[in-house]
């Protein structure tokens, strides 16, 4: 049974949440902020964060950047506050996804299902050949989730593994924002396309450290892709 940690301090939302997430089949524990969370994650991992932005202690900002130091699993961020601001900031430090309060449940299952879905989809190659996949310097491991740039592991959250992959299996074809959340965050995706385009300014930078010669192609007026030739 997947783990969950989520952590707000607002008891009555963190009992909601409990309630909905282990309606829907997973396990869940609940803290009052980032601190009490990451102490927690010390001595036992999850499989996916769940957190409030402001939060005494230890808010949500502080505590992605602490996880993402030690672990690339998924970590969602919750606030009341919808401003752009907030989720720029958040996908910056390496969260997954952005939940807006009043939290809707139903949405927020369906990206915990989406999510964990994607994540067991390469949990099981069938050979080698069929786990791996490459352009240039750039090559993906489906079954271990890993990127690799010339030899060397590229850190990357499970959304920007799943967006290079996807243009991984696709060189040259040019994907919309609109096509990249549906095949990214799936059908029921309630955000907005901006999202898209955060991502993909965060991989970019990413790759661009590690001078990687494969990068995400902008397709002006339409959308991005990866191309095997050097074109402007």
């Amino acid at each position: 049974m997947k783990l969950i940690y989520v952590a707000d301090d607002d008891k009555n939302i963190c009992t909601l949440l409990k309630s909905h997430i282990e309606s829907a089949g997973y396990k869940v524990q609940v803290f009052s902020n980032g601190k009490e969370l990451l102490d927690r994650f010390s001595e036992k991992e999850c499989d996916m964060i769940i957190t409030d932005i402001v939060m005494p202690v230890m808010g949500g900002y502080d505590l992605c950047k602490e996880i993402r130091k030690i672990s690339m699993l998924p970590v969602f961020m919750i606030s009341a506050n919808n401003d752009e601001i907030d989720r720029v900031l958040g996908l910056e430090l390496g969260s997954d996804d952005y939940i807006s309060k009043p939290i809707s449940f139903r949405e927020l299952i369906i990206k915990i299902k989406n999510t964990f879905k994607r994540i067991e989809m390469y949990r099981n190659p069938i050979d080698k050949d069929e786990n791996t996949v490459s352009l240039k310097d750039v090559t993906l491991n489906k079954g271990d989730r890993e990127v690799f740039i010339n030899g060397e592991l590229l850190q990357t959250t499970t959304k920007e593994f799943d967006l290079l992959l996807l243009f991984l299996t696709n060189i040259n074809r040019a994907f919309s924002r609109e096509q990249i959340i549906e095949k990214i965050w799936g059908y029921d995706y309630y955000g907005d396309s901006r999202q898209v385009d955060h991502m993909i300014k965060r991989l970019r930078k990413k790759m661009l450290l590690v001078s990687a010669e494969c990068q995400i192609e902008t397709v002006w007026g339409f959308g991005y892709k990866m191309g095997d030739k050097n074109e402007k």
